[in-house]
């Protein structure tokens, strides 16, 4: 095995490969947790000992030099490898280890009431799950899998269906306004909503020629939303995935069997690239398990897969034998 040759200083590169791949000081510094000021100056020196310029600016903002673009090909690869590397040692030496990214509404309201019963059949396990929105680096964060809510086709790793997933108004039993017996009860009540999850076409499937609500709670998280309904702030457009649980445990009132998939719209922060077919028509939002194509994933990754995909079946099971609320108590 031949030796290296005389390399630069390992922080500037790091510090340059994030600024070039992102294209931006701040938002590498974001990633590597230091100062603009320290990406700056590492990259600074970087151009110095190499005597290139790497970046250059104008009128669009941060570029890269040539010189830049063949380094960042080299860098990137090399400390993705070393990356690769240290996850799949760590993986060997704890197989019974395994770490889980998770959107926090669904880790709060779908997996951690169940991840008890995952580890009462794995005992000796560690599970570490983190709630997180953010795309997962597997390499840099340590992660083994990723549950996101998307619309598939990711490139560079291993992607399968976790579900499909519909949305629905629930109402808390003890609601003030009262529980509607009809889906043209529900005017004049409040009726409380997720960013970029619209009532409209709920509307249109319960044949309501009504307008988007333009008043009332709106929250950013749908977990969130769930909650607001449980405490009687409202009538909640809520997915399924997120409000079962609470429907089954009486907790939530599903007064209405009408139910419709989410859509690809304006307001999800997707771009059309993702969010559209290519005969334009909008894709469905998913729930998806992501996980590295390298290395092999363990056994305990692999009993984790098949034990949610069970538990999804069983939910699934369990909201097709559950009416509406109103099929219940006769409303």
């Amino acid at each position: 095995m031949e030796a290296p040759g005389k390399l630069p200083p390992l922080p500037a590169l790091r510090s340059f490969e994030a600024a070039a791949r992102l294209l931006s000081f701040s938002r590498a510094a974001d990633e590597l947790h230091v100062t603009h000021g320290a990406v700056s100056h590492q990259i600074r020196a970087l151009e110095a000992q190499l005597g290139l310029a790497l970046f250059a600016r104008d009128t669009r903002g941060l570029r890269l030099t040539p010189a830049g673009e063949a380094l960042l090909q080299a860098t990137n690869g090399a400390l993705r490898g070393i990356a690769d590397a240290v996850a799949g040692l760590r993986r060997h030496l704890r197989p019974d280890r395994l770490s889980v990214s998770v959107m926090p509404s669904f880790a709060g309201r779908w997996l951690a009431p169940r991840l008890a019963a995952f580890l009462d059949a794995n005992p000796g396990c560690e599970l570490n799950v983190l709630s997180s929105d953010a795309i997962t680096d597997f390499a840099r964060d340590g992660t083994d899998l990723a549950i996101r809510w998307g619309f598939g086709g990711y490139s560079g790793v291993h992607s399968e269906l976790l579900m499909d997933d519909v949305m629905f108004p629930v109402v808390s039993p003890h609601f003030a306004g009262g529980v509607p017996r009809t889906p043209a009860g529900l005017a004049g009540l409040p009726l409380l909503r997720s960013v970029g999850e619209d009532w409209l076409p709920w509307f249109r499937a319960a044949g309501l020629d009504w307008p988007e609500p333009s008043r009332g709670l709106v929250l950013s998280d749908s977990g969130l939303l769930v909650q607001a309904a449980i405490d009687g702030q409202g009538v909640a457009l809520a997915r399924r995935s997120l409000a079962m649980r609470a429907v089954r445990e009486g907790r939530l009132l599903k007064p209405f069997d009408i139910e419709v998939p989410l859509l690809y719209g304006p307001g999800q922060g997707k771009p059309p690239s993702l969010g559209l077919a290519p005969d334009g028509t909008p894709k469905r939002w998913r729930f998806w398990l992501v996980w590295p194509l390298t290395p092999a994933p363990t056994p305990l990754l692999q009993r984790f897969v098949a034990w949610l995909h069970a538990e999804v079946a069983a939910e699934l099971d369990a909201a097709a034998a559950t009416p509406a609320s109103s099929a219940l108590t006769g409303l």
